[in-house]
């Protein structure tokens, strides 16, 4: 979420600017948590609706955004990309208060539907890997497992930004589950799921090292790794949609599994499911793109869309 590191070239101002992110964090947290859930979500999404489109990230999120709608005209992507940033401001806004989402049921801000077919992987807590993508406030997926009893090892990318990155850790504690660094962590994930744990990852997003499978029309580098998992050990594959229906107001939905039981070495195999699981990605992201996190390089240089002029006209589907 927070990437300072690529565009401060000279190394003595890297750790001021560094602890400058931290504390406007760290203030944007004090007052988030001085509110109410729904008015701090609100409030947030309104300061990063307007921030938001000022700041360079607003290239990647208008260029993502128009490989998705490749005939929308420039103002249905500025519309969108404002949806984004008013999303992204809601999630930083709602860190403070996720004590409150993981609180057990009832909750007011948090509701859980499970389809029928993944009811008894809940039930017997059977070892499982969850996915979702980067939707609504993601970090409720891993709350809802949670609220369910599942052991948890939750793969994450650590921030650029090793002050920020120790901020949103801490706050993260209240999901309850353990975090894996995504960095070689497969050996670790496998030794989890053989103790008996269920392993969450959320691979919506480019992976350099990842293989080129389909998403929206064009390749894009996307990690295999739920696939492989979820082949080399047998175990569901099921995912975990979450949407926003309002400020600090979610559903969560456990899909039925891609895959279970299913054992195969095969990497045409793995590569099949991979795509499956984009596509999936794929209607979601559609009926929400307002809520996905797309303020990173999603395809290749290559493959980026030309964006839509004032005058109008169609954005190429692929390089």
């Amino acid at each position: 979420m927070f990437s300072s590191e690529a565009r401060i070239r000279d190394s003595r101002w890297r750790e001021p600017v560094r602890r400058i992110e931290a504390a406007a964090l760290g203030l944007f947290w004090l007052g988030a948590r001085a509110l109410p859930p729904r008015r701090a979500a609100r409030t947030g999404a309104r300061l990063f609706a307007w921030l938001g489109p000022r700041l360079r990230k607003q290239d990647f999120v208008r260029s993502n955004l128009a490989r998705l709608f490749p005939a929308a005209g420039p103002a249905r992507i500025e519309a969108l990309a404002r949806e984004v940033w008013a999303n992204f401001g809601a999630i930083l806004a709602e860190y403070p208060h996720l004590p409150r989402f993981c609180a057990p049921d009832p909750s007011p801000f948090l509701r859980v539907a499970i389809a029928p077919e993944t009811r008894d992987i809940v039930a017997r807590r059977e070892p499982a890997i969850y996915v979702a993508a980067h939707l609504a406030n993601w970090e409720l997926a891993t709350a809802a497992i949670g609220r369910l009893g599942i052991a948890l090892s939750a793969v994450y990318a650590p921030q650029g930004n090793p002050h920020v990155d120790a901020m949103i850790q801490a706050r993260r504690a209240a999901l309850g589950c353990r975090f894996v660094g995504k960095a070689n962590c497969m050996r670790r994930l496998l030794s989890d799921l053989e103790a008996g744990r269920s392993v969450g990852m959320l691979p919506d997003q480019r992976t350099d090292a990842g293989e080129l499978v389909p998403f929206f029309g064009c390749p894009a580098p996307t990690t295999i790794g739920p696939a492989w998992l979820a082949l080399r050990r047998g175990c569901p594959l099921v995912p975990v949609q979450v949407e926003r229906l309002g400020p600090a107001d979610y559903q969560v939905t456990f899909h039925a599994p891609l895959v279970r039981g299913e054992r195969s070495a095969d990497r045409s195999r793995v590569l099949r499911l991979t795509a499956e699981l984009n596509a999936l990605f794929e209607r979601w992201i559609r009926v929400h793109p307002g809520q996905w996190l797309c303020m990173r390089r999603r395809w290749p240089r290559a493959a980026a869309p030309a964006l839509p002029q004032a005058a109008g006209g169609e954005v190429r589907a692929c390089a």
